[in-house]
């Protein structure tokens, strides 16, 4: 697969700072509790992350995986939403929820095209 260039890396880096946005929006707004489905919630970080890295990818001209500086920003991102969570009060610190997003980010990195 050939990498984007110009205005679609633009669109992939304005779409990545736009999904940081919300998902920090998400995680540090009071929480309502009702999750219906048993591990609905890991599912949702799964998900997020595994979003981010490939909006990540797409911003940038090499492959996310030679990259490993923006790997570890992400990654510090995840564990900072949970350390930043555990001193809401209206929020929980969880390391399932850390668990999840690492595994949307290495999931992704290992079906992410290498080219």
């Amino acid at each position: 697969m050939q990498r984007e260039s110009g205005i679609k890396i633009n669109v992939y880096r304005f779409l990545f700072g736009v999904s940081v946005i919300l998902i920090s929006y998400g995680a540090f707004t009071p929480s309502e509790g009702n999750v219906s489905v048993i591990f609905l919630d890991k599912v949702f970080h799964f998900g997020a992350f595994f979003l981010l890295s490939f909006l990540l990818d797409r911003s940038i001209r090499n492959p996310l995986i030679s990259h490993k500086g923006l790997v570890i920003c992400l990654i510090i991102f995840a564990l900072s939403i949970e350390i930043i969570q555990s001193f809401l009060p209206s929020r929980s610190a969880e390391i399932f929820d850390f668990v999840a997003d690492l595994l949307g980010i290495l999931v992704y990195l290992y079906f992410a095209p290498r080219k």
